[in-house]
């Protein structure tokens, strides 16, 4: 039996002993992360130009109890319907990718600078004063009118 006589850390015990780590499965949660947020923003926005696709969002978050609601609590509408497509797009790419993934050896360094800049980015794409008119801009091109 071999036993950890320096004074490597305990993360570096499992190289040593002749099990790789890879990151790919850490590049894989975070990168279903970040596209389930994308999901969140990009129905946001696309539930907002008509009331077609807002009842079209809507209508993926039905199951959930108080979205079709008229009680004292009111109706969370169709939020329910974007948590529902965010939740659904993160929960199929996280253990798709990380089977994908799970041998592959990406660099952490460059990972976390992209993160924190997706995150940055994605929370501004929540922000309507700055991002209406990208919205509108798009939505014109694609010949949707925005009421």
């Amino acid at each position: 039996m071999k036993t950890n006589t320096s004074n490597t850390k305990k993360w570096d015990t499992l190289e040593q002993d002749g099990i790789p780590i890879y990151s790919g499965p850490i590049v894989a949660a975070a990168l279903s992360v970040l596209l389930g947020l994308l999901t969140l923003v990009v129905t946001h926005h696309i539930s907002r130009l008509t009331k077609g696709l807002d009842q079209m969002i809507h209508s993926y978050g039905y199951w959930i109890p108080g979205s079709t609601g008229t009680g004292p609590d009111g109706s969370i509408g169709s939020y329910s319907g974007k948590e529902t497509l965010a939740l659904l797009v993160w929960g199929v790419l996280w253990p798709l990718l990380h089977y994908l993934w799970r041998k592959q050896d990406f660099s952490l360094s460059a990972l976390i600078p992209l993160v924190i800049w997706a995150l940055i980015f994605l929370m501004l794409g929540l922000f309507h004063p700055l991002i209406d008119p990208v919205v509108l801009f798009i939505a014109g091109f694609f010949g949707y009118a925005v009421p």
